[in-house]
């Protein structure tokens, strides 16, 4: 309870900032959170971090990780995604599978302010938690009933990209309707197929709007009846009796696994992140892209966004600062940096106008947690070289990247990106990265004042 008083104080001052770091799968959530508790850490051991001004004013003394009070939940693993990228061999660190979270507390010496002429120091505490991007896309069932669910899942399936996977699932469907077995028996073997098909659209056809995420991530949830579930397909008349469990199971896993969540964590962010892997979702095809803009959309709405005064930062902290940063710059020449950026702009350009009726700020950035490749020219042509997934070397020229969303034209060309492995020791202190202190500068720069 003292830390919890103390945290709320904080918080109250402007002390105290909670990160929230959004993103879908494979949007490099876990490398974000290293490459930027990386620069803190070693900020005054030559980051090259010219754009966070404390650090350019030479104002921040250190940072170092603290204990966090929340003992309940696991630690940010850190030092094992560092042993991973500096090991040999060099290999990105395990992806999100659960939620974690990291302290960290940055001393710098204010100015400008009545309290510098009697402080030589000022302390901000920085909260980071991570979890996994699947469930994410849980939190807009919170405004869905089971029917409305079910008629939006069914329109979903008429898309051919989920068509194609979702057969068994509607086969176990019809031979359920005509078995004996118990509705609650009926109902876990058609959920276990829904979960098949679910796993077929992402690992096939790398959509990612897919719900709900628990079933792609269970965690503590795995073999538990609160998975049993599924929407209803439109084609099929439901038993009444199924309809009510159905209903039943859909409003306990809104109520006790989607709602603690959301309240225990996403209430009482000030500042977000929002990482998005466009290079993959280019690669993977246009209905792919289609469908990660529409589950960026669906998860925007979620979240509740505005102005933080100090009373509202005490008991009901909303969202006041948002970064949108595209991810894996450094898979790119930095030629084509502004083109990345640019394309997260129009991708989120209906969220972004509201953010600006409402005078929410917001940036948007093209960055690189953790920089994995050199830039170069060949025959005037920009290229990128680094080491691919089998240790070779590699010099390539990336698809050019489109500003805005690609025309049918581009969608038959299709776009080509290198997955470039780590190639990282612990000689580099800090590692490499690109951009990373412009995202520092936006997300706490006003607080280091």
């Amino acid at each position: 309870m003292k830390q919890q008083a103390h945290d709320a104080l904080h918080r109250g001052l402007d002390r105290h900032v909670r990160l929230a770091v959004t993103g879908l799968r494979r949007a490099g959530k876990t490398a974000f959170i290293t490459g930027l508790i990386e620069q803190l850490l070693h900020a005054n051991e030559g980051a090259a971090l010219g754009f966070f001004d404390v650090v350019r004013e030479g104002r921040l003394v250190a940072s170092q990780l603290t204990p966090s009070p929340q003992w309940q939940i696991p630690r940010f693993k850190y030092e094992q995604a560092i042993e991973a990228l500096c090991g040999q061999p060099s290999r990105w660190p395990e992806s999100t599978n659960s939620l974690s979270q990291i302290r960290l507390t940055l001393r710098y010496q204010p100015t400008g302010h009545w309290y510098s002429r009697w402080l030589s120091y000022r302390d901000l505490t920085l909260d980071i938690v991570d979890y996994p991007g699947e469930w994410l896309l849980d939190l807009p069932l919170l405004s869905l009933d089971y029917e409305a669910w079910s008629q939006q899942q069914s329109t979903l399936l008429e898309r051919p990209e989920r068509e194609q996977h979702a057969q068994a699932w509607l086969q176990s469907i019809r031979s359920e309707l005509a078995s004996e077995h118990s509705a609650d028996e009926s109902i876990r073997r058609i959920a276990e197929q829904y979960q098949l098909f679910l796993a077929a659209c992402r690992d096939q056809s790398q959509l990612c709007f897919l719900q709900p995420g628990r079933m792609l991530m269970p965690g503590e949830l795995a073999g538990a009846p609160a998975l049993h579930f599924f929407p209803w397909p439109q084609q099929f008349s439901c038993p009444e009796h199924w309809q009510r469990l159905l209903v039943k199971r859909y409003q306990h896993y809104q109520q006790q696994v989607i709602k603690p969540f959301y309240q225990s964590y996403f209430s009482h962010f000030n500042r977000q992140v929002i990482l998005v892997d466009l290079l993959d979702a280019l690669q993977a095809g246009e209905q792919a892209f289609a469908d990660r803009q529409e589950a960026l959309a669906a998860l925007l709405e979620s979240f509740s966004y505005g102005e933080n005064h100090w009373l509202r930062r005490l008991f009901s902290a909303r969202i006041e600062r948002v970064a949108l940063v595209a991810t894996k710059a450094d898979q790119v020449p930095p030629n084509q940096h502004h083109a990345l950026a640019e394309l997260l702009r129009q991708l989120l350009l209906d969220k972004r106008r509201q953010w600006q009726f409402d005078n929410v700020p917001h940036e948007v950035f093209s960055v690189a947690s953790l920089a994995a490749t050199s830039a170069g020219e060949v025959d005037g042509q920009q290229v990128v070289q680094g080491v691919d997934e089998n240790g070779q070397t590699r010099r390539v020229a990336p698809s050019a990247l489109p500003q805005s969303t690609p025309m049918a034209q581009q969608w038959q060309k299709g776009f080509q990106y290198l997955r470039f492995a780590p190639n990282f020791s612990r000689q580099q202190i800090p590692l490499p990265h690109q951009r990373l202190d412009k995202v520092l500068q936006y997300l706490v720069g006003d607080k280091l004042t």
